[in-house]
């Protein structure tokens, strides 16, 4: 798929008297010339894509976080409740409880993903 301004560079240089036509109506609408008018899409462009990133960079901090910290807290709770009726083994049990608890985390936010990109 073409993106818009190429499309716009491509009428812009076309032999067809409609194109130049289209062009010329934008020029004046915008009251700027077609290499400006393109220069200020790429400049948006390269905007939101710097925007995007910087939310997924952000969105993936914050799900790592939640994963760390539902395993942290079955870890915990695995520990807590080892200690109730073996004690001796308490120790050995938290890690266990600490990757149940992160992949399960894992596991429903993936679900979660899964049901909002069919949504849309």
């Amino acid at each position: 798929m073409i993106d818009l301004s190429e499309a716009l560079t491509i009428l812009a240089t076309s032999p067809v008297a409609k194109d130049r036509e289209a062009i010329s109506r934008l020029e004046k609408v915008a009251e700027e010339d077609i290499k400006t008018i393109v220069q200020r899409l790429a400049n948006q462009s390269l905007l939101v894509e710097s925007v995007q990133f910087d939310s997924i960079e952000q969105n993936r901090k914050l799900v790592r976080g939640l994963i760390v910290a539902t395993g942290l807290m079955c870890g915990g709770f695995s520990c807590l409740i080892t200690i109730w009726f073996k004690p001796s083994v308490a120790i050995a049990v938290a890690p266990i409880g600490f990757i149940t608890g992160a992949a399960a985390q894992s596991i429903a936010l993936a679900n979660e993903a899964r049901k909002s990109n069919k949504i849309e």
